[in-house]
């Protein structure tokens, strides 16, 4: 088997999963909505839908930025994997006790913890199907199991840069060839390609720290907001790379996917827009006001 027919059929495998978490995405969104246009019935009538949203003080509004917030992480995760120019992911696995067999489980285990995220969203349609009522459909709302997963999650991207921008990635010298790899330059490699990950990873930790167990749907939502900041910012902040890769200068030369332009001021403004906004939900849900309780 060639080695082109074989990683592609590994990159088939990881999109399979990914394909299953989009369906579970897509059927929780599809009860979702049965639940708020009332079986469709009401789906003609706008105020009637927005009467179902508000029940429960909104509880509705929880579940929706639940699955709001599963639908971008899975499909941001799969526009990120599959512009990976890796080294690591360009080699074909040759035994189980190697890196790129490590790789492979890592990204397996990824997409299990987003399949994990969609499972945990407050709705359980068995239950409102039997009862028909919203309460029974959405039961605890809380952002803070979501805000564990999510810290999970930046934790494996933390595992994943390391090993596929770092370990599986030598740096070179002038005539291509890889240079020697100790922990100078592991080091340097996780100060210019770990550091968001780690910034965001922190910053899920104290949306969980923040957030009740036991939250009212307005808490939840901010909370997935917040988390919500830290997942765009992951995506916008990876932009900065170009710099921490100028600061260690050998770091440009690893076999990864180049990091060739600065983040623009587009990117620059996202940036503060959305540590402001996180600063200020984490605040509000330190000190929440009293209607919020």
């Amino acid at each position: 088997m060639s080695t082109t027919t074989q990683i592609e059929l590994r990159r088939t495998f990881i999109a399979m999963l990914f394909a299953l978490v989009a369906a579970t995405v897509a059927q929780q969104i599809s009860e979702l909505l049965f639940v708020v246009t009332g079986g469709w019935d009401s789906a003609s009538s706008p105020s009637k839908m927005f009467e179902n949203l508000t029940a429960e003080r909104g509880a509705l509004f929880a579940t929706l930025s639940h699955s709001l917030l599963a639908l971008l992480l899975v499909s941001m995760s799969w526009v990120m994997w599959s512009k990976s120019q890796a080294g690591g992911l360009k080699k074909d696995i040759t035994s189980i006790f190697s890196k790129e067999f490590i790789i492979l489980l890592v990204e397996v285990f990824l997409v299990v913890l987003y399949f994990a995220i969609v499972k945990t969203m407050e709705q359980n349609f068995q239950e409102y199907t039997s009862k028909k009522t919203i309460a029974a459909y959405v039961g605890v709302t809380s952002a803070r199991p979501e805000a564990l997963q999510l810290m999970w999650v930046f934790a494996v991207y933390l595992i994943w840069d390391l090993i596929v921008d770092v370990i599986t990635s030598p740096r070179l010298d002038s005539q291509g060839q890889a240079l020697p790899s100790g922990f100078l330059s592991y080091l340097s490699g996780i100060g210019a390609y770990c550091s968001v990950s780690i910034f965001c990873l922190l910053g899920a930790w104290l949306v969980s720290s923040v957030s009740a167990s036991t939250a009212s749907p307005f808490q939840a939502v901010l909370g997935d907001i917040a988390l919500l900041c830290m997942l765009l910012l992951f995506v916008l902040a990876k932009q900065l790379e170009y710099y921490t890769t100028k600061m260690f200068p050998l770091e440009n030369t690893r076999d990864n996917t180049p990091r060739k332009n600065p983040p623009s001021v587009k990117a620059c403004v996202g940036m503060v827009v959305l540590i402001s906004v996180y600063i200020y939900i984490v605040m509000v849900l330190i000190w929440p006001p009293s209607f919020l309780k």
